[in-house]
């Protein structure tokens, strides 16, 4: 029945990105049924496509192991620790329970496959283990995870464990549980800073179906359905606990096509839905509504020509201004882009790569979708004593 099931997802979906694209609907609820809370943004443009309630706080459960994750990454890379490194389980690791990796005392087991249990089996063990070998205790670690996150500006966001689990009060046990906490938008700010600065490291994980590690006789399928029916989606985490609900971060890469200038990622987050395959349906209608509705577009060229302008509106103190960088925009199919040159006044002398002003762009709404420097191509730095005499004049 489930084969069936996942076979059907796999057909429908391919239906329906072959349909002519569909008007945009202002309802969300139309869009995403099932989740309480999802977003979906444009990595390279960091364009918000599609949101939902997308900063209400709620539990974050399994997804809270995105930045254990990260935290792991950038240890090894500080060099820390070393992938490789053997660790050896303890009583505290192997008790853990909930999803597991079932790790048990006294085994050994390498870093990398901890970090590879930790997102494509979801081992809340595996979480606690990677915790104390990088910091030695879990509190630290968790307290380095809630500094990242400021960092990161994912403002709604506290940890209380590197696994998402509740941490209930034994001695009042009508009280509300402890609880890692955040919303659809400071999760999908942590995923677009994992693919903008690991992208390898993260997908070769976070795309992998199946995880076999024969040296431990374990093997299991990937948590994230999404990876089954759609090739191009490439991650990132499930999550589910009884107060958060079935969750979902998930990235989908779109290629350069006729309507896409560039090769880029959609990543999206779904919190709260009820079931398991409602999870799944509405990251599907998103990715979706994302694909269908938005394209993504180069609108300026670095060291595209902007203009030319004169000091003290002298012809001899011409400044030629162009733009500093290329930027690229994702627009709605019915969107049209404006834009706004602000420059400052120029003063003698002007040299080459100075920031003379800005361009931005933005929807007729008025959303700003990006800006660019403006910046002089040529320096103004070496006038005739005919020329200071004018500037003297025009003063």
């Amino acid at each position: 029945m489930r084969k069936r099931l996942k076979q059907l997802l796999i057909l429908t979906f391919t239906l329906i990105l072959s349909l002519p694209t569909l008007i945009y609907c202002d309802d969300n609820n139309k869009v995403d049924r099932y989740s309480k809370s999802s977003i979906l943004i444009d990595q390279t443009t960091n364009r918000v496509m599609f949101e939902k309630d997308p900063d209400a706080k709620r539990p974050l459960a399994s997804l809270s192991k995105m930045m254990t994750f990260l935290i792991a990454l950038e240890a090894i890379e500080n060099k820390e620790v070393n992938k490789n490194d053997i660790i050896t389980i303890d009583k505290d690791m192997a008790k853990v329970k909930g999803s597991s990796y079932h790790l048990k005392v006294g085994e050994k087991v390498p870093l990398y496959e901890l970090m590879k249990g930790l997102m494509i089996v979801s081992g809340n063990d595996a979480s606690i283990a990677i915790a104390k070998h990088i910091s030695k205790d879990v509190n630290t670690f968790v307290q380095r995870m809630n500094d990242k996150a400021k960092e990161l500006g994912m403002t709604n966001t506290t940890f209380v464990n590197p696994n998402g689990l509740p941490i209930y009060d034994l001695q009042n046990p009508k009280a509300l549980p402890k609880e890692n906490i955040s919303t659809a938008r400071d999760i999908a700010k942590l995923g677009k800073y994992m693919f903008d600065n690991y992208e390898k490291e993260v997908i070769a994980i976070t795309d992998m179906q199946t995880y076999s590690y024969p040296e431990r006789g374990f093997q299991k399928n990937n948590t994230n359905a999404l990876l089954g029916i759609i090739p191009a989606v490439d991650g990132i985490k499930t999550g589910y606990t009884g107060n958060a609900g079935y969750c979902l971060a998930f990235s989908m890469v779109v290629d350069k096509d006729k309507d896409n200038e560039i090769k880029h990622r959609m990543i999206g987050v779904v919190l709260g839905a009820n079931h398991k395959e409602k999870r799944t349906s509405a990251s599907l209608s998103i990715l979706r509504y994302g694909k269908e509705n938005f394209t993504t577009k180069k609108v300026i060229k670095k060291d595209q020509l902007i203009g030319k302008k004169y000091i003290k509106g002298l012809e001899e103190l011409e400044v030629t201004l162009k733009s500093e960088d290329e930027l690229y925009a994702t627009l709605k199919n019915t969107e049209n882009l404006k834009s706004q040159i602000t420059l400052k006044e120029l003063t003698y002398p002007v040299k080459k790569g100075d920031t003379i002003g800005v361009i931005k762009y933005f929807t007729e709404d008025g959303q700003v979708i990006g800006s660019v420097d403006i910046i002089s191509a040529n320096d103004v730095d070496n006038i005739s004593l005919i020329t200071k005499i004018k500037m003297i004049f025009t003063d």
